[in-house]
Order: C-alpha cells, then structure tokens, then sequence
C-alpha cells in the first residue's frame, strides 16, 4: 500500500487541491471525489495555515498531516527548492528526423548545459545531428517501447527522463518533476505535454489540431493530481474533486521522469506500455504524480487520419490494460445512486432518474454531515457538484466507450418517434406505455450526451481555432467514434468487456483526516532486480 510515513519536509511543501473548501472556520475540509468531509483539530487548522502561506512541512506530526491530506485526495506535494540535476540522466528515444532530434536537443543543452543527454538508435544525419550537439548515441530501436525499455537498461544513473523525440522541454521542467523524488515513496512523475501550435499552420490544420489536442493529446489538464490505475480511487489514495482537471486516464505518455532501479517496461503492450508501468508501481505501493509545472511542448496532430488513428490508440489500449490489471470493472467510477439515475435517463425515464438523482444527494449530504458535521450549505454545493461530476463521467463514457449503442439509440429512437408522430401510435391508456414519446426521449438523450459535450467544448475554447461549432462537433464527434471503435477493438483482442463495467464507489466520505501511521522499521530501500516485477517503496522512520 502507500507509504505511510510523514511526508519528507526538505522541499516539500503543501498545496490544497483546487476543488477543496474551508468550512466551519477552517476546521473542516470538503471536496475530493468521492466527495469527502475531513475535520482538522486546532493545531491542524494552524499548520495548514502555515502551509498556505508557503512553509514547508516540519516535523514527523505534521509530516503525518501532509500525508494523510495526499492520500485522501485534498491535498498535493509540491516541490519548493530547486533540485540539482546531477543524479539524472535524460534519453531521447523516437524517430522524428534530425532536425525535429536536433529541436529537442537544442532545448535540453540550453536549459542543461551540464547534462549529456543519450539519444537510442540514431542513424545516419540523425546520429551526426546528435554527436554535433554533444549526446551521447547507443545503439538500439530507433521508437518506440523497445527503444524506451533499451535507454531504461542502459541507463548510467537512478533517475531517468525520457523524453519523445521531436518535444521542445521549457525552461524549469525536469527541476519541478525531479522536486517530487525528495518523497522516497515517489517512483514516476508525468509531466504536463502541451500540444506546440504556435507555428504557422493552415485552417485546416489548425482545427485539426485544436480538436485533436483536447481529443487524443498527452495533456492531462492543469492541476497536479496522482496518476491511478484507470483513474479510480483506492482505500490506500484518492483522487482529487471534479473540480480538478486531471483528464482522461488513457492519455499517452510522451515524456516521463522515473526511478530507473524500479521500472521495466513490456514491450509486447506496445502503446499501453508506458500506462502499464506506472499502474503497476501505483499497485505496488509507490506512488506517481502528475506534475503541470513541468511543461513540454509537442508537435501538433494536424492531420484527419492522424487524428483518427490517435483516437483509435486511446481506445484501444483499454483492452490488454484490463487483461494485464485483473479488473472486472475498469469502466467509469460511479456511485450506485448515480448509476441508477444514468441508466434510467438512459431508458428514457427522466423523472425517476432525476429521483435517483435527489436521493443520491440527500445521501450525500447525510453521511457529510453526520461525519465531520459540515454546514449545510458546503455539505448541499458538494453535492451538487458530485451529481455534475457524474453527469460528465456518464456522458464521457457514453462518447467513447458505448457509442455504438448511443448512436443506435438515437437513430432508431428518433425513427420510432417519427412513425409514432406520422401514424398517430398505438393507442394510450391505463397500464400501456406511449412507447413513441419513450423512444422520443431516448433518442433525445442519447443525442445529447454525443453532442452537447462537443458544442460545450467549442464555447469553453473557441479561441484555440478559427471554425464554428458544427466543425468542432462534427470532428469530435468522428473522434468519439474512432476511439469506441478502439475500445470494442481492444476488448475483443483481450477478450473482456472490463472496459464497458462501471465501478462503484462510495457515495461520500467523512471523519477525520485519514491517519498516516508512525513504523518502527529502520529506513531501508528495497530495489527491484533487474527484470523482476512487484517491488514495494521504501519504508522511513517517523
């Protein structure tokens, strides 16, 4: 399980989690997802005082504070001091050519002029590209897994930053991942991967590529939060609040910052290789982080077909990541409440599901303030955003996993409604469904949960390109269906259907802050050997 033990204070500071309140004088925190109620004591409410004005953590009490905090999803470590780079070595591994190889190289030498990156597999004008600039070049696969699992093994120190060819690392990125390593338990940390638009691209280009960034990029959105097998909560961490911007869990992983004594990578996954590594250290214990203050720029999909295929990708995986983890239900975290109010919208029953809806709040509200006595008022907005929170996540689900279905659903339901209106429908009376007006809002539904999430993405971003929201919608919409045509895909090759199961959480949480235990063990690290799985994050004295 996670660690337990008091948060490292060399460095390390605290942040609240964005989607977090105070309340009850600050002696109550709310948010995190499911949502949660924790009630601090005085001394509590002073050190996280202390900690909003920028201290960093200091003794073992307030160590065990700021890990409790991380683990319930609340809070964040955040690095305060800068971090020498000197026990890292960053690899560059891909096939971008020798200038888009030369690009990254450039940017690594001007913000690291000390470091001798190593690039894998370079050849030809791509191998005297990186000689010219100093790197060091090993033989190996010139992409992909293979070449990343190669850099892994050859590596010359114990951290290791790989980083895609062709990316273009800003200023301060590998100091803001390498300030999380102060925390033994950290393993991985994933920095933030912004798509590179600001070369002249045409309209066409241009849409694309704003489409596809927020569809099949590596971005996971501008708060930190720890990256969790299929994005779910666990007993040991949980996730931040809706709030929160962590995004789709299935985003590629271009550029990553690891412990190389505790990482191996399975090429025989391919592009869920990356996924699968950081979920197996999240399972055995260590913990990952993302980290958007460590910002990389990577060249824009501008492509239709590249896009596609992007969205195929991210599907796809999906299915050998459910066979390799073990899970039955790898598909959206829902409490039962809202579940049942999804599927009976679904079924075209909008007043039971907005029922199920209302008690699944009232339950909300009643284990918040039963708990840690919240107000009313904080105990009613979390509620309210835990209902939104779970309309998203249904309508996310719809779009990329069962869209199949929703687009029968709303085809066929409309075409029923229709025929219903021309022919005047079977007749209604006492104990007979009016089975047009039911398909009527099934269609009505399912339509909206294709569409609407589309055309509300144009209205939050139509900065990011120059076209209207049918364009935006239509290609989204063509994203939808390429990705649910690689998670049906993924599920056929890996022969379950994990992907499509829902996984139920608890509707709420409340107490005090959960308890990070003293341990009495000596320090120690224990590393993994070479080629063997299941290594477990080091254990230090309180």
């Amino acid at each position: 399980m996670v660690s337990r033990s008091p948060l490292p204070s060399a460095g390390l500071g605290i942040e609240i989690d964005r989607s977090v309140r105070l309340a009850d004088e600050g002696h109550v925190l709310v948010g995190g997802c499911p949502p949660r109620a924790a009630r601090l004591s005085a001394e509590q409410v002073s050190t996280l005082i202390r900690w909003l004005s920028g201290a960093v953590t200091g003794g073992a009490d307030e160590g065990l504070l700021a890990r409790g905090l991380v683990r319930a999803g609340l809070a964040h470590p955040r690095p305060r001091s800068p971090v020498p780079t000197d026990n890292v070595e960053v690899a560059v591994v891909g096939r971008a050519g020798p200038t888009a190889l030369g690009t990254t190289l450039d940017h690594l030498v001007r913000h690291h002029p000390r470091l001798r990156p190593v690039v894998v597999g370079a050849t030809g004008t791509e191998a005297r590209a990186a000689r010219d600039r100093g790197a060091r070049v090993v033989p190996g696969p010139a992409g992909g897994v293979e070449a990343r699992a190669t850099a892994l093994r050859l590596r010359s120190a114990d951290l290791v930053a790989l980083v895609e060819a062709g990316t273009r690392p800003a200023a301060g990125w590998l100091e803001a991942a390498l300030g999380h390593f102060t925390d033994p338990a950290v393993a991985a940390v994933v920095p933030r991967v912004l798509s590179d638009r600001s070369h002249c691209l045409g309209h066409a280009q241009m849409t694309v590529a704003a489409v596809a960034a927020g569809r099949a990029g590596a971005d996971r959105g501008a708060d930190p939060a720890p990256v969790l097998p299929w994005g779910h909560g666990t007993p040991e961490q949980g996730r931040p609040g809706p709030a929160n911007e962590h995004t789709d869990p299935l985003r590629p992983v271009p550029v990553l910052v690891l412990r190389g004594a505790v990482a191996d990578l399975d090429p025989g996954l391919g592009a869920a290789a990356e996924l699968d590594l950081l979920w197996r250290l999240a399972d055995d214990g260590w913990s990952v982080r993302y980290e958007p203050r460590s910002r990389v720029w990577a060249p824009p999909t501008t492509g239709l077909g590249d896009y596609l295929r992007a969205c195929f990708t991210s599907g796809a995986v999906a299915g050998p990541l459910a066979r390799r983890h073990g899970r039955r239900a790898a598909g959206p975290e829902l409490s039962r409440a809202g579940a049942a109010g999804l599927a009976l919208a679904a079924s075209g029953l909008p007043g039971a599901a907005l029922a199920a809806g209302a008690l699944g709040g009232a339950s909300v509200m009643g284990t918040l303030m039963a708990g840690a006595r919240t107000p009313l008022s904080d105990a009613a907005r979390l509620a309210g955003l835990d209902l939104a929170h779970t309309v998203r996540t249904g309508t996310h689900a719809v779009r990329t996993a069962w869209w199949p279905l929703a687009a029968a659903a709303a085809v066929g339901g409309a075409a029923v409604w229709a025929r219903g209106r021309r022919f005047g429908g079977p007749a209604t009376g006492p104990g007979r469904v009016d089975r047009a007006g039911r398909a009527g809002r099934i269609a009505v539904t399912a339509g909206a949960a294709l569409v609407l999430p589309h055309v509300a993405s144009w209205h939050r971003g139509r900065g990011a390109a120059l076209t209207g929201p049918v364009t935006w919608t239509v290609l989204g919409m063509a994203g939808d269906a390429a990705r649910s045509l690689g998670t049906w895909w993924g599920m056929a090759q890996a022969r379950s259907p994990a992907p499509l199961v829902p996984r139920f959480r608890p509707a709420a949480v409340s107490g005090p802050v959960p308890a990070a235990r003293r341990t009495g063990r000596s320090a120690r690290t224990r590393v993994r050997p070479e080629g063997k799985r299941g290594s477990r994050p080091p254990v230090s004295t309180a």
